[in-house]
């Protein structure tokens, strides 16, 4: 990896950590989800980088994708297990982190920071995912908790937010072997057993795919500034609602659908409705791996 790679994955991971760990300060019952996404959101443009995704903010059940609507009144309850998925980019090198919040004391939230710290402790050069999951597991199992075994964590690459390899939360047949200089994204989904997430029907999560004829002038804007100003990264339509009208997005974003221009991300829910935690960091893989999402 070039110094200049490097030092832009840093600072990408530096920014994010900041952010998150500002977001969960503000985090408290009362707290609306609209203001605590655009506050994150513009803290990073503000601290030099840019999203490399929508805020996620799941609540309970919901595992990830839920990023609020442009006039979303959601506030956190107390005893709400709150998810923070915050992904920054500088140049396209992504740092991605995630953090869960509990007015009250809760097994769940303490167990993911615990089994996170276990999985990125065996990190190095030759280990595969199949082992990472395996302690992910493990770890859960010791301390009488599950995983969510349909999620995984995910390589990281120059605007690629989900690239391989996929990380598992429990052993499976992965061959495959780290290679220095790798980067990749933890991050164990914890639940009472191991379970597993199904799609909602709530989709506020969009990303470009391929330039497709439409017959909407906004459709065909939208499409361009998912392709050219956000990167072909994942764009909300709270981001379009800066420009347009929501009946004239929910229109365009229909029919970018049906052509298959973009691909959209339904929020996870956990198949018999219980709580879920999570916890996230991203690494660079050496004999001594690279946390780049831990804060100052």
């Amino acid at each position: 990896m070039e110094k200049e790679t490097l030092e832009k994955y840093k600072k990408a991971g530096k920014i994010n950590a900041k952010v998150v760990n500002s977001a969960l300060k503000m985090t408290r019952p009362g707290t609306k989800l609209i203001e605590l996404a655009e506050f994150a959101e513009n803290e990073i443009v503000r601290l030099g980088g840019k999203p490399a995704f929508p805020v996620n903010i799941s609540i309970n059940d919901i595992a990830a994708h839920y990023t609020p609507t442009f006039n979303d009144v959601t506030e956190i309850k107390p005893g709400d297990i709150v998810k923070i998925d915050i992904g920054t980019h500088v140049d396209g090198y992504i740092g991605d982190m995630a953090a869960s919040y509990c007015s009250e004391k809760n097994d769940l939230v303490d167990a993911a920071k615990k089994v996170l710290d276990a999985a990125v402790s065996i990190v190095k050069p030759g280990v595969t995912p199949a082992e990472i999951g395996a302690v992910i597991e493990g770890r859960s199992k010791d301390l009488g908790v599950g995983v969510i075994v349909n999620l995984t964590g995910h390589g990281l690459d120059r605007f690629v937010f989900h690239g391989s390899p996929p990380i598992p939360n429990v052993g499976n047949g992965s061959e495959y072997e780290l290679q220095e200089w790798d980067v990749i994204a933890i991050e164990p989904f914890i639940t009472n057993a191991n379970s597993q997430v199904k799609e909602s029907g709530f989709k506020e999560i969009h990303r470009y795919v391929t330039d497709k004829p439409v017959r909407m002038m906004e459709a065909r804007q939208m499409l361009a500034m998912a392709r050219d100003e956000w990167n072909q990264l994942p764009f909300s339509k709270r981001w379009l609602a800066k420009k347009f009208s929501p009946v004239k997005i929910a229109m365009a974003i229909r029919q970018l659908e049906q052509v298959g221009a973009i691909e959209s991300y339904p929020a996870l829910k956990h198949v018999n409705g219980e709580p879920i935690a999570q916890a996230e960091h991203t690494v660079i893989v050496r004999d001594k791996p690279i946390i780049t999402t831990i804060g100052e």
